[in-house]
């Protein structure tokens, strides 16, 4: 089988190459230590932990440290010197273009993937990772190899345009990481109110949030924003809407809350109206207590 070595195994590298065990040999598994790459092969279950003084060579190269190290790695890689025409170089960054990977002295097959997964434990993401979504951009040949092996995995792949890296990404950011600043901000706000804090601790008990994240969640997947969208502004409330505006005028050091409440009111208003529950009235209403919601601030 073709042997991949892995650059920067962390959480995301680790989970890559345990799952691509079954499809290729792993070769070399290098980290910024060699007690950090050992313990990576533990948890890989194969492959040998090394250096770049020990380098030797790969038919696919993963480069998965963190973004602002890729194309420096990359150049390390290429000085190297064991780079053959058809070894294939890619990196899992949502942002970067596979074109960071390249040498124009010497050019190469080189690809990302971006695995749209969180990977926040290596040992649940082994488990969860089949169904997951991979944007693959890059030549031909590396685009071509990759998506049969991420296909292998059970992911389900699809390619992107280099150049619309940046947005992709910007979405991709706002679906996972900000949703759980958000989240964590609706619990602060549920903290405010004055619910026993044991109540509220998703870590430890159930949230009271959790079935309304979950189901607004599943209509949203299976319905379609227009149908799942529930509550005030759907209704065209706009005395609820208000009460809220009060709310968080009077709140301690809530700039911040505000700031989300009229952002994402003012993001709720197109699917309302397409919605057609509220009245253009109604609407234009809330949309002004949101614009004044934040500049009350000014």
């Amino acid at each position: 089988m073709p042997t991949l070595s892995c650059i920067g195994a962390g959480r995301l590298g680790q989970t890559l190459c345990h799952l691509l065990s079954q499809q290729l040999t792993i070769g070399q598994i290098i980290n910024s230590s060699i007690d950090s790459s050992r313990r990576a092969v533990e948890f890989i279950g194969t492959g040998r932990a090394a250096t770049f003084n020990d380098i030797k060579e790969a038919d696919i190269w993963l480069i998965a440290t963190p973004d602002n190290q890729i194309e420096t790695t990359a150049k390390q890689l290429h000085k190297a010197d064991l780079l053959k025409p058809d070894t294939v170089i890619f990196h899992c960054s949502g942002l970067l273009p596979s074109t960071v990977l390249q040498d124009q002295a010497k050019p190469l097959n080189v690809a990302s993937v971006h695995p749209i997964h969180s990977f926040a434990s290596p040992k649940q993401s082994i488990e969860t990772f089949t169904g997951s979504h991979c944007a693959i951009e890059g030549s031909a040949v590396a685009v071509a190899q990759l998506d049969t092996l991420f296909s292998s995995l059970g992911a389900l792949t699809f390619t992107l345009d280099s150049q619309q890296k940046s947005l992709y990404h910007a979405a991709s950011v706002m679906a996972c990481n900000y949703l759980v600043s958000l989240l964590e901000e609706s619990h602060q706000m549920l903290k405010e109110a004055g619910i026993d804090e044991a109540v509220i601790d998703s870590t430890e008990n159930s949230s009271p949030l959790e079935p309304l994240i979950r189901q607004t969640l599943d209509n949203y997947f299976a319905l379609g924003a227009t149908q799942a969208l529930t509550g005030p502004i759907a209704r065209g409330d706009t005395e609820t809407v208000e009460t809220h505006i009060k709310a968080l005028q009077q709140a301690p050091d809530a700039d911040l809350w505000k700031q989300l409440y009229s952002a994402l009111g003012k993001a709720t208003l197109p699917i309302s109206t397409k919605q057609g529950q509220a009245s253009k009235e109604q609407l234009a209403a809330i949309a002004n207590g949101l614009n004044n919601l934040v500049s009350d601030e000014k």
